[in-house]
């Protein structure tokens, strides 16, 4: 078997989708059931690809000048549009051109995208949010992919989706075969495991924090990610709660999120919260482990991988009753109502005040975490592929 995996979203710093795109490419490369492999990245092929988290600061760099273009554009939607589509359609005909004679390979687009190929097409779509929730969204990524969604799943001979909720979804909202879409739950890295106070002291040390005394999130700051109402909930649980356990929130600023970061800065100033931005992969695992609770009442959710994290480091997860969270969590996290901050705050402080509670949580939660592997999910990733040889 032959493979082309698109691995644009492989950079540093690594979000959700580029985490599982490393760990598909990396699987990929050392199956036996996989003879050659090529790597397509933003415009050609990666001849020496790295992976970002088996070292600081390695793997693909997102270039300063690309970042800076980004920002510029979305401050004028009409030029954010035209250049969206110029650099789509510009790809597209790179990619056609280096991949003439290549019609024995099996192309995987592993982040929504599907470019056109001659030979057999997989595609990962790992939720619709912009369908279902475009509120969530900004006005020109909803109607970039409204439209274009819809080419490629007619473009993809199968579909790969991250639950049976989002496989649900594909076929509701996409009006595609069942046969053509399969869910493959996606794995968590050993690296996500427990670790002593010891382990965890350098990086508690450098972010501030102290073990076993602090709330965590981690997530992009954007609305579907309910912080408003996390922050409303966390401001509703008693002064001495928030000063003993303030919330620690790792990850970049998303869309739409002006309001929610004025939220944590009112935290911060208070000394009841602390924003983290993206933070060293070295240090992920530890911070995940050291911490008092995972909060993560998401609204919409394809997968959920943070909540897999966090179980797998033994942390006492509290997260959402809705979308695919429930296929992940089981009966090993506390589930909340996400649309109810009184249900949130209730449950939160009542894991707060019990040991007993946690330790329980987080014993559960380990034992579900080992569920999931990368190892089955790049197995069933070739299942699908098999269908095409």
């Amino acid at each position: 078997m032959k493979v082309i995996v698109d691995v644009i979203a492989v950079q540093q710093p690594l979000t959700g989708v580029g985490r599982y795109e490393h760990r598909l490419a990396k699987g990929l490369e050392n199956s036996s059931a996989v003879n050659e492999i090529k790597f397509f990245s933003t415009l050609g092929w990666l001849e020496n690809f790295d992976y970002p988290n088996e070292q600081p600061n390695a793997g693909i760099k997102a270039p300063s000048t690309m970042s800076n273009i980004k920002s510029i554009l979305r401050k004028n939607a009409l030029v954010e549009r035209m250049a969206r589509k110029g650099f789509h359609t510009y790809r597209n005909r790179q990619f056609q051109r280096l991949t003439l004679g290549l019609e024995d390979f099996i192309f995987h687009g592993p982040n929504f995208q599907l470019m056109p190929f001659s030979g057999k097409s997989v595609v990962t779509i790992h939720d619709l949010s912009f369908l279902r929730h475009p509120e969530f969204h900004p006005k020109e990524r909803v109607l970039f992919w409204q439209s274009e969604i819809h080419k490629v799943v007619k473009r993809a001979d199968q579909i790969i989706t991250d639950s049976e909720f989002q496989r649900q979804e594909i076929i509701e909202l996409l009006d595609v075969a069942e046969t053509s879409v399969n869910a493959v739950h996606l794995g968590v890295e050993p690296k996500f495991r427990v670790y002593s106070e010891q382990d965890c002291q350098a990086s508690l040390d450098k972010y501030g924090l102290a073990f076993k005394a602090f709330n965590l999130v981690v997530a992009t700051v954007e609305p579907r990610k309910n912080f408003k109402r996390l922050l409303k909930a966390f401001q509703s649980l008693p002064v001495a709660v928030r000063k003993a356990y303030p919330l620690a929130v790792v990850g970049d600023k998303g869309w739409l999120s002006d309001d929610i970061h004025q939220m944590i800065a009112t935290l911060e100033n208070g000394n009841e919260a602390v924003s983290l931005g993206y933070v060293d992969e070295l240090d992920l695992p530890k911070l995940y482990s050291a911490a008092a609770i995972f909060v993560y009442p998401s609204l919409y959710e394809g997968f959920g991988l943070p909540v897999l994290e966090a179980m797998a480091s033994g942390i006492a997860v509290l997260t959402s009753n809705t979308t695919s969270i429930p296929e992940v969590a089981g009966d090993a996290c506390v589930l909340v109502d996400p649309l109810s901050i009184e249900d949130i705050t209730d449950k939160w402080l009542d894991l707060l005040e019990s040991d007993e509670c946690r330790k329980m949580m987080s014993s559960k939660g380990q034992e579900r975490a080992k569920l999931f592997s990368w190892e089955a999910c790049i197995q069933n990733t070739i299942d699908v592929y098999s269908k095409l040889v």
